[in-house]
């Protein structure tokens, strides 16, 4: 069996943890331990994991913060990486803002603010990173990433950086089509100037809609399923009598039933359970066929 832990010793100066806990890097609290979870301080120390592991053949998941993600009770084999602590400078260049994947959405959009540049105002309370939100495609309240994205660069499983502009990018609802190997290193938004004070009350808006509509006081992964085109995955998991059910630890939400929260407890088994027993109601019921926005990563 190879040993992870060994490859990794003294590969980069960024921090390197070993068998260490994913309910401490996901939203929802869950996840057993991954072998090793890299923090690449820059592009080179992350070329350097990627090809180390191309040529080993390690394992590799890129991790954003953890906001759209339930990783198994028996956690991950290989090598994890997170560029949440060296990989998120922002910069400004009139109306564009350049990120590094690592940077959360939130920053990024007091960054914004900080600059009455306007488009960005939906995002404010989206945990997620900018690298994660824009694999998915996050949106919120009628609106995109994809919106104002003007370019990505990836860096490709050979270690090459290139640049695609947003006509070389193919979105759709919560998905970003580029190759599974292709790790979004940063990305140039277009935004456009504004009134500072407007912005402030937009953005102000958005939360008090989201403190009011989602269980934000809870663990959670976010929205767990996509929204069929029969209409939002919340109103049929409602009408099925399905809001406020639990499972272990694990609870469909009483405040949106498109969110399972986790209770003090709860187990991924506990999650996943839950919401294969959401996906049967419906189907039975509403002969509606619920699909997934969670990712599932990670062993039993």
């Amino acid at each position: 069996m190879q040993d992870y832990k060994k490859e990794a010793e003294g590969l980069i100066k960024g921090r390197i943890l070993f068998n260490v806990p994913m309910r401490k890097y996901t939203s929802l609290k869950v996840g057993g331990p991954a072998d090793c979870l890299f923090f690449p301080k820059d592009m080179n120390e992350l070329k350097k994991v990627v090809l180390t592991a191309r040529r080993k053949g390690i394992p590799l998941f890129i991790l954003g913060k953890g906001t759209n993600l339930i990783v198994r009770d028996g956690g991950i084999r290989g090598w994890v990486v997170s560029l949440t602590q060296g990989m998120r400078r922002i910069q400004v260049d009139r109306e564009f803002m350049e990120a590094e994947a690592g940077c959360s959405l939130q920053q990024l959009v007091q960054s914004s603010i900080q600059r009455s540049l306007t488009g960005l105002e939906p995002f404010f309370g989206i945990p997620g990173t900018v690298g994660g939100g824009l694999a998915m495609n996050a949106g919120a309240w009628g609106a995109e990433l994809k919106d104002v994205v003007h370019s990505i660069t990836v860096m490709k499983e050979d270690g090459t950086v290139i640049e695609r502009t947003r006509s070389r990018l193919r979105f759709s609802y919560r998905n970003l089509a580029i190759p599974s190997a292709w790790i979004i290193v940063k990305a140039r938004f277009h935004l456009s100037p504004g009134n500072k004070e407007e912005i402030l009350e937009r953005v102000k808006s958005f939360s008090e809609r989201r403190k009011k509509t989602q269980p934000i006081d809870y663990p959670s992964a976010g929205s767990v399923f996509k929204n069929p085109n029969e209409g939002p995955a919340g109103k049929w998991i409602d009408e099925v009598g399905l809001k406020g059910i639990r499972l272990g630890q694990a609870m469909v939400s009483e405040r949106h039933a498109n969110f399972i929260i986790n209770c003090g407890k709860a187990t991924a088994d506990d999650i996943l359970r839950l919401i294969e027993w959401v996906e049967q109601k419906v189907y039975e019921v509403k002969s509606i066929s619920l699909e997934r926005e969670v990712k599932v990563v990670g062993e039993a």
